[in-house]
């Protein structure tokens, strides 16, 4: 992952949105955390996170149902990154004592990387409690020239509870 400076914006509504969303609803919000739900083309989808703030990071955790089956996601960004799309690499998502560690690959945003749970979802479900639960996170990048990353999670149960409950709908 090099980083250098350019290109947010777009991505920055991205990161609100999902590209293909065509209606979104808030949920939830609170201390810069909040949640909803958006309509895209292929069907109801669920996110939860926080826009860039003074630093311009981003952070979200998503969940759609893709060919029937439910796939969790987590996107971390920042507007000063420059990354190939091809990219590829890992990230460690740390709630208080407990860890996530994820493959990324880079997006069609050079300021975003992507994370999948795919597979694993009952594992993505267990960091989405320890993130409701939590009162400290830590997101660092093994291996990249990146400071790791650190958020207050205080107060962000309402905003959890209300993505949990999304993801049970659809």
């Amino acid at each position: 992952m090099r980083l250098s400076a350019l290109a947010f914006a777009a991505l920055l509504a991205a990161a609100v949105v999902p590209a293909s969303a065509q209606q979104v609803r808030d949920l939830a919000s609170v201390n810069g955390w909040r949640a909803y739900v958006a309509q895209s083309t292929g069907g109801p989808l669920c996110g939860m996170g926080t826009n860039a703030n003074s630093r311009g990071r981003f952070f979200w955790i998503k969940v759609e149902r893709l060919n029937g089956n439910l796939h969790g996601f987590i996107q971390v960004g920042d507007r000063s990154w420059n990354v190939r799309r091809e990219a590829r690499g890992r990230i460690v998502v740390a709630i208080d004592s407990r860890r996530a560690e994820l493959n990324y690959v880079g997006t069609s945003q050079p300021d975003m990387i992507e994370a999948s749970y795919g597979g694993a979802f009952r594992n993505f479900i267990n960091f989405v409690e320890a993130f409701a639960a939590g009162y400290r996170m830590q997101v660092s990048f093994p291996g990249e020239r990146v400071e790791p990353w650190a958020a207050d999670l205080r107060g962000t149960r309402a905003v959890t509870e209300a993505f949990l409950a999304c993801a049970r709908r659809i």
